[in-house]
């Protein structure tokens, strides 16, 4: 797998990430269902300032295949995130094990935390099958999961 952060991304994968972050498939899931363009430029322009937070566009064999993400970054934790293209299938464990493997190696961290909509089945299935503790509250799930052993 290839990562390329947010912050170096051409003008066209700039495009390419905007209209999956804007796809059905991925905004209903999303708490800022609809984000403008000028919204996303500014985003990603806080993002050269802002060390809480990395994102980053994933590769396989030079093919993008989705998004992963930490914000809240700390010296033990930080919330994740994730989403694969809406157009392609079958690569949510492909970008779990990348976003797990990222946050042990590269920023050494012994905790991962995250959040879903209690609809968003695909997205709790593939935590749980990677052994996230969930808590349900409003309509929300909250998880996390200790990184620090074998996953």
């Amino acid at each position: 797998m290839k990562l390329k952060n947010f912050v170096d991304l051409s003008p066209k994968e700039q495009q390419l990430v905007f209209k999956w972050r804007n796809h059905e498939k991925i905004a209903v899931f999303m708490k800022n269902k609809n984000l403008s363009w000028e919204a996303y430029q500014d985003f990603l322009k806080s993002l050269k300032t802002d060390t809480s937070k990395l994102y980053f566009l994933v590769f396989k064999e030079e093919k993008p295949i989705g998004v992963i993400d930490f914000v809240g970054i700390n010296q033990h934790s930080s919330e994740f995130g994730l989403y694969q293209s809406p157009y392609l299938k079958g690569f949510g464990n492909i970008l779990m094990q990348t976003l797990l493997s990222y946050a042990k190696e590269n920023l050494k961290l012994n905790t991962l935390l995250g959040c879903a909509y209690v609809t968003n089945k695909k997205a709790l299935d593939l935590y749980q099958k990677f052994g996230f503790i969930f808590k349900e509250k409003g309509g929300m799930c909250y998880f996390s999961k200790d990184i620090r052993g074998k996953f």
